[in-house]
């Protein structure tokens, strides 16, 4: 669910709560393959568009009409806080207060790749921003690194969702 592919629109709605607190429109966020993996399986990527409250995005997004989201899981209430519409879903406090104290993400959909199933290998120069573990923010970065890693994914195909989630059923194709 972490990110949400639902209707082709990229979102970080739940889990990353450092990067969901830290990312700003404009920059870039790449999930990789976890670390048991070869470094630098890059699963998906996006530029930020927009953070929002998570009571915001529920109220936006919770509607089946209006294009729901799978990932729109905590309702604000009147008096404050959340309430948890998925009962089964990060049942623990601590992960229930991750989920809703860091703003969602949404990715601009004409810069946002999501591979799924089938990760692609970053080229040898953009090595260096694939974090090693669970690091989240990757320091050494260089001025051009954001223009280069949009036209090597750019080489690969257009924005959108390409393959479904490694962990998801056929028949789930394209759901978080």
């Amino acid at each position: 669910m972490a990110p949400c592919i639902d209707h082709g629109l990229v979102s970080l709605a739940t889990c990353k709560p450092k990067i969901r607190a830290s990312a700003k429109p404009g920059e870039w966020v790449v999930g990789f393959r976890p670390s048991l993996a070869q470094r630098g399986l890059a699963v998906w990527a996006g530029q930020v568009a927009e953070c929002i409250n998570v009571g915001e995005y529920e109220r936006l997004h919770s509607c089946k009409r209006r294009g729901g989201r799978a990932d729109a899981v905590y309702r604000e209430l009147p008096s404050g806080g959340f309430k948890r519409l998925r009962p089964q879903y990060h049942p623990g406090p601590d992960e229930f207060r991750k989920d809703t104290t860091a703003p969602v993400l949404i990715f601009d959909q004409k810069a946002t790749w999501y591979f799924g199933s089938e990760p692609q290998m970053l080229p040898e120069h953009l090595l260096h921003i694939a974090a090693g573990g669970r690091g989240h923010r990757v320091s050494g970065t260089l001025e051009d690194d954001a223009l280069a890693l949009q036209t090597w994914l750019a080489g690969i195909a257009p924005p959108g969702v390409h393959h479904s989630p490694r962990n998801s059923a056929p028949t789930k194709k394209h759901r978080c």
